[in-house]
Parts: C-alpha cells; sequence; structure tokens
C-alpha cells in the first residue's frame, strides 16, 4: 500500500475524511480492471467515438427539454414543496457591444435547458423569466412573483481581450447569497467554448443547490420534511463522509423518504446504492443474499421511473457491486444521453467501464469527470480509482516485459 501511495505521489487533501474501504475498493477496481484488460486485450474494443451513445463526451444539453411554467397573473405563487424551484434571469450585457447582447441570452436560455434536464428540479420557463430583462428587480419579489425558493442571476463584461462571466445564487425568502462564481475566457474564444461553460455552471449550480437543500431541511421539523428533501439529506450526508456511520444514516434516511411516498423511484435507488456500498467495502457476510437484494431495489426504481436520469444513475453503480457491472453500463449511458451534466452518473460510468475491462475509456471519463467537477464530493475516488488504474497497468506491463 504504501508503495503504491508513494508512486501514484496523489495529494494528501484527497484522503482527507475517506474511509479507508474506499482505498481498499479503489485498488480492487484498479486490479480488476488492469488483469481483465490484459487477458482480452486482443479482443476487439468498441471506442466512445462509435458507442451506440456517441454524445456522452461531448454532448452539453439537448437542444430540446421540456421546462417548468409559471405565470405571471397572480401576485403571489408559492413556491413547489416536492422539489426545488429555481428562475434564471436574463444575464446582463455589461459592455457597449451588442453582439454581446445575444450572447447573452443564448447563456440564459442554455442554463434553463441544462437545468431541465434535471428531473430533480423545477425550473421556470424562458418566457417567463425574460419579462425581467433590462429590469434590476427585487430578489424577493421575483421570487413571489414566479413562486421559485430560489433565482440565479449573471451578468458578462469584457476585460481587456477576455470576456468575465458572474453568476450568483440567490434564496428568494432571505435574500441571502447561497453560491457565487465567475468565469474568464478569451473573448475571440468564447462561442467555441460556450457549452463547457454553460455545462461547468450548470454542473456547479445543481451541486450548490443540493447543499442549500440539505441545510433547509435540517432546519426544518422532520416531520415537515418531504421525500425529495429526505433523499438530499441522504446523498449528502453519505458523498461528504463516506463511512459505516453515515451509508447506516443514508439508508434510513432514504427508507423514511421511500415510506412518505412509496411512489418516489430516487429513494428506492438510493436504497439500492447505499445496499451495494456493504458489498463494495467488503461488510457482505453472505454476497448472494445482498446482491439479490441491492438488485431488488434496483428494479423497483427502474419500474417507477426508467427514463429518470438520477435514478438511472444511482441504479448504475449499484448494478457494478451487485454483480451487473455489463447491465451498468446500460443504466449510465442512459441516463447520460438523458442529461449530460449528470456528474453521479458520469463519474460512474468511468467506473462502470474500469470494470468491463475498458481502462482506457473508464479513466477518460473519469478525467472528464474531474475537469467538469472538480469539487464534487467524488472527485478524490476519481482521482484515486483513474491513477490506481494507470499504475496497475504499467506495474503489469513491466512484470509481463521480465517473464
Amino acid at each position: 500500500m504504501t508503495a503504491f501511495l508513494e508512486a501514484v505521489k496523489l495529494p494528501d487533501w484527497l484522503f482527507a475524511g475517506i474511509d479507508p474501504r474506499f482505498i481498499a475498493v479503489g485498488i480492487g477496481v484498479a486490479i480488476i480492471a488492469a488483469d481483465a484488460f490484459l487477458r482480452h486485450r486482443k479482443r476487439p474494443q468498441q471506442s466512445l467515438a462509435t458507442s451506440p451513445v456517441p454524445s456522452l463526451v461531448t454532448a452539453s444539453s439537448p437542444a430540446e427539454a421540456p421546462v417548468a411554467t409559471s405565470s405571471l397573473l397572480a401576485d403571489t405563487i408559492e413556491p413547489s414543496k416536492d422539489k426545488p424551484s429555481i428562475a434564471v434571469l436574463p444575464f446582463v450585457n455589461m459592455s457597449d457591444d451588442k453582439s454581446q447582447e445575444y450572447f447573452a441570452d443564448g447563456m440564459t436560455e442554455d442554463i434553463i435547458t441544462g437545468l431541465s434536464c434535471d428531473s430533480r428540479l423545477f425550473v421556470i420557463a424562458r418566457n417567463s423569466t425574460f419579462a425581467y430583462k433590462g429590469q434590476s428587480p427585487d430578489i424577493r419579489t421575483v421570487g413571489k412573483e414566479l413562486g421559485v425558493r430560489y433565482v440565479l442571476e449573471g451578468s458578462i463584461r469584457p476585460i481587456g481581450d477576455r470576456l468575465r462571466i458572474t453568476v450568483q445564487l440567490i434564496e428568494t425568502a432571505s435574500g441571502a447569497h447561497i453560491w457565487a462564481d465567475k468565469i474568464d475566457r478569451p473573448t475571440a474564444d468564447i462561442f467555441e467554448v460556450m457549452d463547457e461553460v454553460v455545462d461547468s455552471l450548470v454542473i456547479a449550480l445543481c451541486a450548490n443547490l443540493g447543499v442549500a437543500e440539505a441545510k433547509r431541511a435540517q432546519r426544518q421539523r422532520p416531520e415537515d420534511l418531504q421525500a425529495w428533501a429526505l433523499c438530499v439529506q441522504a446523498e449528502v450526508i453519505f458523498a461528504s463522509q463516506p463511512s459505516v456511520e453515515s451509508r447506516q444514516e443514508a439508508a434510513r434516511l432514504a427508507q423514511r423518504a421511500a415510506d412518505i411516498e412509496p411512489g418516489y423511484a430516487v429513494s428506492w435507488a438510493l436504497l439500492g446504492y447505499v445496499a451495494s456500498i456493504q458489498i463494495a467495502w467488503g461488510l457482505s457476510t453472505d454476497l448472494t443474499k445482498d446482491s439479490e437484494a441491492s438488485l431488488a431495489l434496483i428494479d423497483k426504481a427502474l419500474g417507477l421511473a426508467p427514463n429518470d436520469p438520477t435514478v438511472l444513475g444511482h441504479c448504475g453503480y449499484a448494478a457494478i457491486w451487485a454483480g451487473q457491472a455489463a447491465q451498468a453500463i446500460n443504466y449510465l449511458e442512459r441516463s447520460l444521453a438523458i442529461n449530460p451534466n449528470n456528474s453521479f452518473a458520469r463519474f460512474a460510468y468511468g467506473a462502470a467501464l474500469l470494470c468491463n475491462a475498458r481502462p482506457g475509456d473508464g479513466v477518460t471519463q473519469l478525467q472528464l469527470f474531474i475537469r467538469r467537477a472538480p469539487k464534487d464530493p467524488y472527485t478524490g475516488t476519481a482521482y484515486f480509482f483513474s491513477h490506481s488504474v494507470i499504475f496497475s497497468l504499467a506495474s503489469f506491463s513491466r512484470r509481463s516485459r521480465t517473464r
């Protein structure tokens, strides 16, 4: 173990707060992937370029997606209680160049479309939010008029030969700033990298919305929590501090969500996911029984929502450890085809490819996940998985040359 860690030279912060079982899992995945690849290296491998889902690496947001709508006719609309609601206000063009106006509007529309791909969110349609274009409305008023819990506002302005894009997420009830970010890109290249910019903003926004909702749920009385909020809590608790205790707490919260709303597929998918972690961490005393239990939960979730990208993502990762790594790829490719910005599904897809003797493709997907979601709780695990595979392949290669 010591020799391995010294060889791969990973930063110490990657392992802060990570249960040692995660490290064991990473090494296990690496050995499985490297060994399977070397034993089957003569078998023709399908590249991502010829994959049935060719858009997984390069796709941004789908051209069209259903967008929730809200009316401006009523003075006050109550925010959706079963999921977080958000309105993206038209980005402000702070330059004198009118061509940048079209860029700002296009970015606003693409972010709305990207967010609408996430079934966990209630997103206000473009026509409603563009009614505020050219205004500086009070965010609390916007929240009441559109019936949303959060508002995203942003601006673009030139700084020398670069263009700065600034965004901030605001809670409408309090006016508190939940998250803010800025991105600088060369003005000459901005249209070429627009998809990348939008994707990175959508991924970061969804992650911070999840954290904000988890904190909001903690402030509520337990009996007032909805199934959605319980599942958000479960995800955040386990992802931020993976341990035996947090796994048990995540399972408890997901089960409570399933009890409150039996038809909510995400809760069953989460239960299948946390059940599979018991197998992955070597805690199972009966692999057959635990695998069957996890697969039953996966089937339950997919029976309720076969095309939900969040459900497919969790079921895909669970299927890896429940002994159906090939089926996991199918689930995860479907998830990413529906929502290319599903960062957890991207991470799980990389892991599934590693376990299916496709280390090159697996590492590529993990690196794409890291680039798009550098602050995601699973980034450390993705680093470890990918570096473990690279180290193991090099080790196997050296060993084969000396025989």
